[in-house]
């Protein structure tokens, strides 16, 4: 094979090689779920939450909301995310509804609760308390 032809089918194999990658790059992203696209921000999964239980850490979650409740002056609303399901209290008046996608930025929190008649035994929640909401996806979008 000459020089020249070489040179010509490195190029052409380059290419196509780096085309190849590109376009199933391009095509696999499509498949990912919203919960793996960080948009820049370091997004901690709900199942390391809440095994670290790092009180007073700012964590970036994203999920699915998955329950709601009201209550007076602010509510709350649980994230799932497919490592485990976290409540997220907030002061907005506008909560997220069922099967909305959530970005958000908040400050893990751990509430004590402890009962004589289980010895002392602790069955307190990590939870996080909700800073800023980034991004909401309203489920009929999806």
């Amino acid at each position: 094979m000459t020089t020249a032809i070489k040179q010509v089918w490195v190029q052409r194999f380059c290419t196509g090689s780096l085309s190849l990658i590109l376009a199933s790059g391009f095509f696999s992203c499509g498949n990912l779920p919203l919960s793996q696209l960080n948009l820049g921000f370091n997004v901690a999964s709900i199942g390391d939450v809440q095994q670290k239980r790092q009180v007073d850490a700012e964590v970036y979650l994203r999920g699915k909301v998955e329950n709601r409740a009201p209550f007076v002056g602010n509510a709350a609303y649980q994230l799932e995310d497919g490592t485990g399901s976290i409540w997220i209290l907030t002061t907005q008046e506008d909560l997220p509804q069922l099967g909305d996608e959530v970005l958000l930025k908040g400050e893990v929190r751990y509430k004590s609760i402890t009962l004589k008649e289980l010895a002392g035994k602790d069955l307190g929640e990590v939870y996080v308390e909700e800073m800023e909401q980034l991004k909401r996806t309203p489920a009929a979008n999806k």
